[in-house]
């Protein structure tokens, strides 16, 4: 059993007493006929395996490491700065929480530390070492050795502590698919996800960014490459399959094969690595370029390894297949057409407000696509798309229904596609609307992923992935359930969705049922948008009873709203606004809730994860217990919202909707299959 005290372990002869086992494995790995490893296979001949050692290092120096240094995610140079400054003094920024890394009874970290609220998430971050390019960043800057010398500690504990787990570790139950989750065992070390991110993150760039600094010890870049060989090799048995973290962990495993050609296993870590990325581009990217978990943030998050394992066999001299680089190409048509005017994404499923600018202008010009430049710009750079702004995702499911391309356009999200096959909230059906620059009406976000799995409604996790926080149907106070996770076929224009130039429309079903209740209830909602004016919405429900329906619209957050009779508006002064009408003679029961936190969550909006903020909530309440429809009125207007009337008559084949407006009537009608005729009449 090897063990000592890692506190002035420096040197190859002091690693090779301390930990000889490890240091025998990284000659075992090697290709001794590699060129260039010559005098490592003299020495090893001659069994000196410290003189062996060095003369390996002395060969990394050797190496031109500079476009596996040019790798790295892009990080500013004051967030780096903040963040190498936190880590000299042992602590750590994760999203938003700065923290101090505990000190383990062995005199080394706690790497199991979970943060001040216990949060999973803290502790997989802690592990996954993204933030160690700040040390790299921060001293190109400086030149001061403390922060490579913080470097090499992090890592010489981190390999230290972290030998593969043994072959009975109950990880291995979660690796083989026999029943537990990570979350179940506590687990936050050796996750596949953050062995990829390591790899293809971090420690693969910095080895070779530090080759020059004397504080990049010996000891810590053999234990290094020792480490790199056993994580990459238990990638290569182990990782995830159609899933955004296939992504990430091939991405890593790519990097090491490529970098570290010098390993026996390192063509195979890379070829392995791009066969899997190819299938899985075509396997969890639907034809239409959305990633099969329906979340714009792990669209993201799997585009962005997809494209860097490109980018990084090209920068190694590798060719990569056109149709895989058409796929990323399609992926990131989906964030240029589906952000906002103000260029943020949408929030569906796990995702945060982010700004997709930045990367639709770079993919712009990297593919020479001046559309995405001129959407990204609000026309002010490129050149106009030459479709229709509004465009449907018809395997996700999703509608964006827009007025045009400028930053005071109308937009909307309409889902209704399938669950998703990861990061799910319970949100068929559900509507966001922004105007004039500003959200009108929400998706509450994501929040935490503390109770990963929740969808109750009294705890933070439940409420954000459960239907309480969107803009759907509750019934007898009971979310949606899940539903299918991936669709097998593609909605069909005319028949699920239309996009013409004075309106776009489309219709959805959720049949899967509601939490806990027996029976069958059936909810579909069509939304009808007339460019430039208002929503639609029409819902119908067929219950199997006597029935309690609470129809949820969630304002954006810092929104002042009314009641007015039936109607519930928006008063914000020097913004938007947005008013609900509802249309027909449904009974209802008006209740606004803002920041309840008992006896269940309602009324909380997250934009950022960590972050929670109030947002006005109004809840229709009514019952039914034979089939009923009803409609909404949602008209935006840039100050006060003028108040228009509305009736609807529900007859044989259609549904009859007559609004009238200040400068006239529109007459609308929907049938129950195919496309709405508008009947527009304007007055002087």
């Amino acid at each position: 059993m090897e063990s000592g005290s890692h506190d002035n372990l420096t040197t190859a002869d002091e690693l090779w007493h301390q930990y000889p086992t490890r240091m025998r494995s990284i000659f075992e790995a090697l290709d001794l006929q590699h060129p260039g490893l010559s005098s490592v296979e003299e020495a090893l001949v001659n069994r000196d395996t410290v003189q062996a050692a060095r003369a390996l290092l002395e060969y990394y120096r050797s190496v031109d490491g500079s476009w596996v240094v040019g790798t790295l995610d892009p990080r500013s140079i004051p967030e780096s700065q903040e963040l190498g400054d936190l880590l000299v003094r042992d602590s750590v920024k994760i999203g938003l929480i700065k923290d101090r890394i505990p000190i383990s009874g062995n005199g080394g970290y706690q790497w199991d530390y979970t943060g001040p609220d216990g949060d999973d998430e803290f502790g997989y971050s802690l592990n996954g070492h993204k933030y160690l390019p700040a040390l790299f960043i921060t001293w190109q800057q400086t030149g001061q050795t403390e922060y490579v010398g913080q470097f090499d500690k992090v890592i010489k504990d981190w390999v230290i502590q972290h030998p593969l787990p043994d072959p009975g570790d109950s990880i291995y139950m979660v690796l083989n698919g026999e029943g537990p989750d990570y979350r179940d065992l506590g687990e936050v070390e050796w996750r596949t996800l953050e062995t990829g991110n390591r790899l293809g993150v971090s420690w693969t760039q910095l080895f070779f960014g530090f080759q020059e600094v004397a504080a990049f010890s010996e000891a810590t870049r053999l234990l290094m490459l020792c480490s790199i060989v056993d994580q990459a090799d238990f990638l290569r048995q182990y990782h995830k399959k159609g899933h955004n973290w296939t992504t990430m962990e091939m991405n890593g495993l790519a990097l090491a094969g490529l970098a570290f050609p010098e390993f026996e296993s390192a063509g195979d870590w890379a070829d392995y690595a791009l066969s899997v990325m190819e299938t899985e581009i075509n396997r969890q990217v639907y034809p239409d370029g959305v990633q099969t978990e329906l979340s714009t943030k792990t669209q993201w998050v799997a585009l962005h390894r997809f494209e860097s394992l490109a980018v990084n066999f090209q920068k190694a001299g590798r060719e990569i297949p056109q149709a895989y680089l058409n796929r990323v190409e399609e992926m990131y048509n989906y964030l240029a057409l589906a952000m906002r005017p103000d260029g943020h994404q949408p929030l569906n499923n796990d995702s945060d407000r982010e700004d997709l600018r930045p990367r639709v202008l770079k993919a712009a010009e990297k593919f020479n696509r001046p559309d995405w430049q001129w959407i990204a710009t609000n026309g002010e750079e490129g050149i106009m798309p030459d479709s229709l702004p509004s465009v449907v995702f018809p395997w996700a499911g999703i509608h964006i229904m827009r007025s045009g391309w400028d930053h005071q356009a109308y937009w909307s999200f309409f889902d209704t596609g399938v669950f998703g096959t990861g990061h799910q909230h319970a949100d068929k059906l559900h509507l966001s609307i922004s105007a004039y620059g500003h959200d009108l009406l929400v998706d509450g976000g994501r929040y935490t992923h503390k109770d990963y799995f929740s969808f109750d409604p009294t705890i933070w996790r439940g409420y954000f992935r459960s239907s309480f926080s969107h803009n759907v149907i509750l019934v007898d106070g009971k979310g949606q359930n899940g539903g299918p996770t991936m669709t097998d076929g593609a909605l069909v224009a005319g028949k699920d969705f239309a996009h013409q130039p004075a309106f776009d429309y489309a219709h959805g079903v959720h049949t899967a049922g509601f939490e806990g209740l027996e029976g069958s209830v059936r909810h579909s909602r069509k939304v009808l948008y007339l460019h430039n004016k208002y929503w639609v919405v029409i819902d119908h429900v067929i219950p199997d009873g006597n029935r309690e329906l609470q129809v949820l619209w969630h304002y954006a957050p810092e929104s002042e709203v009314v009641v007015e009779d039936t109607e519930v508006v928006s008063v914000n002064r020097n913004r938007p606004n947005l008013r609900i009408i509802p249309v027909g003679n449904i009974p209802w029961n008006i209740t606004m809730i803002s920041g309840q936190e008992q006896p269940f969550i309602q009324g909380w909006y997250s934009a950022d994860y960590n972050v929670k903020k109030p947002n006005s909530t109004a809840i229709y309440k009514t019952t039914a217990n034979e089939p009923v429809t009803f409609a909404w009125l949602l008209v935006p207007a840039e100050e006060q919202v003028p108040r228009l009337t509305a009736e609807i008559e529900n007859r044989q084949g259609a549904l009859d909707i007559a609004v009238v407006e200040p400068k006239g009537k529109t007459s609308i009608s929907i049938p129950q299959v195919g496309i709405p005729v508008l009947n527009i009449l304007e007055s002087d």
